[in-house]
């Protein structure tokens, strides 16, 4: 299997669909939401044969195709993942159809989420983004998710609102359009990281790091800048395991998860007046 193609601020995506509509939609939903590069196969059978060849981040299924179609892809690559013992690869169903049954057919393939016809930008970024931090979690804990809820979280200490206030020079709508780059950018970054560990490349684990802190230090995110630098620190000294890595990082996905949070509230507050 080929090395991962690697994509500044977005996933490296198999979009496995037959009609050209909705291949022209797709891509160009992908491309306005900055999520990746877009390879584009037309049956499933060319997307299993893709996905033997490539390492995808994410792959985006139609459930009916010719020759193969969405449900008995999701299957071979499930077999084959387990066969060659990878990662999994999230998928996500593409279909026109809304009954639970055919839902439930979908998530029994093996496939991760499904989103129906015609396809939003919204719900599109909110399901890619959701799928691809799940992969991340499973990976770095095992398998075993957090089973602590998000909103739960203490949110006062993931940034410091004064700082930010004077970073972004008290306008608002500059600290909205750092949100959406940061929204948009972290979970490749933690997943690049993630693959980084999994393969032992620690110099560019190390370059990734030093990537997020920079977006971090923006925020005025402390916390997460502080556990970046021991990422960047220990990945370069090479005096950590694999283990250390993993439970850092997996800090590190959560703390960022509660910095997006925490800026949402700042955003609907009022620590902003008249920005």
């Amino acid at each position: 299997m080929n090395d991962k193609k690697v994509f500044p601020g977005g996933y490296y995506i198999l979009l496995a669909e037959d009609d050209k509509m909705n291949q022209v939609v797709v891509t160009g939903l992908i491309k306005m939401l900055n999520l990746g590069q877009v390879e584009i196969v037309e049956n499933g059978k060319e997307a299993v044969k893709m996905f033997c060849s490539h390492r995808f981040d994410l792959i985006l299924m139609d459930g009916d195709m010719p020759e193969m179609n969405g449900i008995d892809a999701a299957l071979a690559i499930r077999a084959i993942e387990k066969d060659k013992d990878l990662s999994r690869t999230p998928i996500i169903a593409l279909t026109a159809h809304t009954t639970q049954e055919d839902n439930t057919l979908f998530l029994n393939s093996g496939m991760d989420e499904f989103l129906t016809k015609p396809l939003s930008p919204e719900a599109l970024n909110k399901t890619v983004q959701k799928v691809i931090r799940k992969r991340c979690s499973d990976v770095i804990s095992g398998g075993k998710a957090d089973a602590k809820s998000e909103a739960s979280w203490d949110l006062e200490d993931a940034i410091d609102v004064q700082e930010l206030k004077r970073i972004m020079t008290g306008k608002k709508s500059l600290l909205y359009k750092c949100l959406q780059a940061f929204e948009s950018t972290y979970s490749p970054l933690i997943a690049k990281i993630t693959t980084c560990i999994e393969k032992n490349e620690y110099d560019e684990l190390e370059n990734d790091a030093h990537h997020l802190k920079g977006m971090l230090k923006y925020l005025a995110a402390h916390k997460a800048v502080t556990l970046t630098e021991q990422l960047e620190s220990e990945s370069g000294a090479g005096n950590a395991t694999s283990a250390d890595f993993i439970v850092q990082v997996q800090a590190l996905n959560d703390e960022c998860i509660k910095i997006i949070d925490r800026i949402k509230q700042v955003l609907e507050g009022d620590f902003f007046p008249g920005a």
